[in-house]
């Protein structure tokens, strides 16, 4: 045992111990290789850090990140009155106290607006967050909007079916709550309450690599007969990735995707601004000319492999897996003739918005593909993301030729209302979905077709955008 007196005593970054659910960690050679950056451990140097990790990290980020060597053991004793305040999270039911009540939300960008009366500024800004000047991510919605209908009338309309097979497994919505981390700062029960939601409403989780909680614990809320899939972010020690993916299978996940366009972190200056602002001042020998342009809250995984080339990575998949494999940041259609290439299923997406600004929109990657190589649509199951914020968003991707579509932000916000909320949301996609479908005189999914919309206006709606941002 080591008091927690001694542990307070560490506070440089020569010599940085934190205290984490009563056990004290010395994460001195861990510094700078923390991709939030050094300053935010540093911020909590010899005092007691779990409410800070608790509130990102799942439960088994340090089994996984640190070694027994950084482990120093159990800690005792009362710890000195220097503690780092923390700004407390949203405890369930606070979104209908202190802003809107979730029977007044309509659609999900009320969500978005409920989120920003509740949340503390630096969770609001993570889940808002695009890259640079966020023209991509608003592009991302935009481009949607730009896609018209052709409905055709005057045909029998009895129930609408929304429900879609996705990887060999039955949902009932062809949408998806698509991986997206930080779950935690909206509630702090985190994600596995949107596990709980898609196994009541019927849809797919597409469960987060960076989630607050851990895969078990994720695997454990899930329902009767719920699937399950699982996302892929290749770390640097492939071991622990490899160890995942095989855990992932045992718990019986049924497909994966590997996210490829995040190898670097996009700059999101919303949330360095923000961490700039509650960071630490620059300390003796620190560089004040870099001070602040790294790190922040969307810079919290450990940093990827950025080795593989297609074969190696499918291969190495492969050599875990033969369940279905998605390739997710495919951005143009030559990259998607090497997925349906190399056996796996492309996920068009620029990660929301939060990698690389100027990325094109899964809408023009997805007309890409149509138009170059429709083979694809033949051979893969197409997925998207990105900008969808409506049923009639979704109904567009599909007949287009997209199998599913997945949802990140909306879910997050929603999450805000704890799973109440994220069952609200899947209701209200799934009625507009079918709203949508009845009204251009489809029934069923297996409908929908490229004659049901017009994406002529997608240059023009790019060339007002561009030059209104």
């Amino acid at each position: 045992m080591i008091t927690r007196s001694e542990v307070s005593k560490h506070t440089t970054k020569d010599s940085c111990w934190v205290i984490i659910k009563d056990c004290a960690y010395d994460v001195t050679d861990f510094l700078d290789l923390h991709p939030g950056g050094k300053h935010i451990i540093l911020k909590y140097a010899g005092q007691d850090a779990t409410d800070a990790f608790e509130s990102f990290h799942s439960e088994d980020t340090l089994y996984k990140h640190i070694g027994s060597k950084q482990t120093i053991g159990p800690v005792t004793g009362a710890m000195p009155p220097t503690t780092v305040p923390t700004k407390p999270i949203n405890q369930p039911g606070n979104a209908s106290e202190k802003g809107s009540r979730l029977y007044s939300i309509l659609n999900i960008g009320d969500f978005e607006v409920a989120a920003s009366e509740v949340l503390p500024p630096k969770p609001f800004a993570f889940f808002k967050s695009g890259a640079e000047d966020e023209r991509t991510a608003t592009w991302n919605q935009k481009s949607w909007q730009s896609v018209r209908f052709r409905p055709r009338v005057l045909k029998p309309i009895g129930v609408v079916d929304t429900s879609t097979r996705l990887l060999g497994t039955e949902f009932s919505a062809p949408f998806f709550i698509s991986p997206a981390g930080g779950g935690k700062l909206a509630h702090p029960t985190g994600e596995i309450l949107m596990t709980k939601a898609a196994a009541k409403e019927g849809i797919l989780q597409w469960v987060c690599n960076n989630a607050g909680c851990s895969q078990k614990q994720m695997t454990d809320a899930r329902g009767p007969n719920q699937t399950l899939y699982w996302q892929i972010y290749a770390m640097t020690d492939l071991e622990i990735t490899k160890r995942e993916i095989k855990e992932a299978i045992a718990s019986g996940y049924k497909g994966f995707t590997l996210t490829v366009d995040a190898i670097k972190v996009g700059k999101r200056e919303r949330d360095m601004r923000l961490n700039i602002a509650e960071s630490v001042v620059p300390g003796p020998g620190d560089d004040d000319e870099d001070f602040g342009l790294s790190g922040g809250i969307s810079v919290t995984r450990p940093n990827v492999y950025s080795k593989f080339d297609w074969v190696s990575a499918v291969e190495w998949l492969r050599g875990i897996t033969d369940l279905p494999i998605v390739i997710k940041g495919i951005q143009c259609w030559e990259d998607a003739a090497l997925c349906m290439q190399h056996g796996v299923h492309p996920w068009l997406s620029n990660h929301g918005g939060r990698q690389l600004e100027g990325a094109p929109s899964a809408l023009e990657t997805l007309l890409e593909i149509r138009q170059y190589c429709p083979e694809v649509f033949d051979k893969c199951e197409v997925i998207v993301d990105g900008g969808i914020t409506r049923g009639t968003d979704i109904v567009k991707a599909l007949a287009l030729g997209a199998k599913g579509v997945g949802l990140g932000r909306a879910f997050l916000f929603a999450l805000v209302f704890g799973e109440p909320g994220v069952r609200r949301a899947i209701r209200i996609l799934k009625q507009e979905v079918e709203t949508t479908m009845a009204l251009l005189g489809v029934s069923s999914i297996d409908q929908l077709n490229p004659s049901y919309v017009d994406s002529s206006g997608l240059l023009l709606a790019a060339a007002v955008t561009r030059a209104h941002l």
